[in-house]
């Protein structure tokens, strides 16, 4: 009896395991920084993603092409909304940063920050930054 149980609390184990496995490559969106060394870089919220809203930091997506509506989080950029359009491949995390060329000038721009693998995610790639 007592290996019995083993058995089903491996069995049980084994399937809750597989169900947080990737069932196909994905890919990550988050407005963090990645690194906070860069004065001409702000974090970003993600407002939207193709139109839907977004509601878990990091968001997971289908890689493929992706239209962002981010939101620069640096001081007093209230309404700083823009759009911002980028190809993400499978199993890799894209940091979406807000860039100012001047700390003084108040236009910034999206951009891909840093691009990382995504642990355990099938077909992951090597860092790139």
């Amino acid at each position: 009896m007592k290996r019995l149980g083993s058995v089903v609390l491996l069995a049980g184990v084994a399937a809750l395991l597989s169900a947080c496995a990737w069932k196909a490559p994905m890919s990550e969106v988050t407005g963090n920084l990645y690194s906070r060394v860069n004065m001409y870089l702000y974090p970003t919220a993600i407002l939207t993603v193709d139109g839907e809203e977004t509601y878990y930091n990091p968001m997971a997506i289908t890689p493929g092409k992706h239209v962002l509506r981010v939101q620069g989080l640096g001081p007093s950029w209230s309404n700083a909304v823009k759009e911002f359009e980028f190809v993400a491949e499978p199993c890799n995390r894209y940091y979406i940063a807000a860039y100012r060329v001047a700390p003084n000038l108040p236009d910034w721009q999206p951009r891909v920050d840093v691009v990382q693998p995504i642990s355990g995610c099938p077909n992951a790639q090597v860092a790139r930054n």
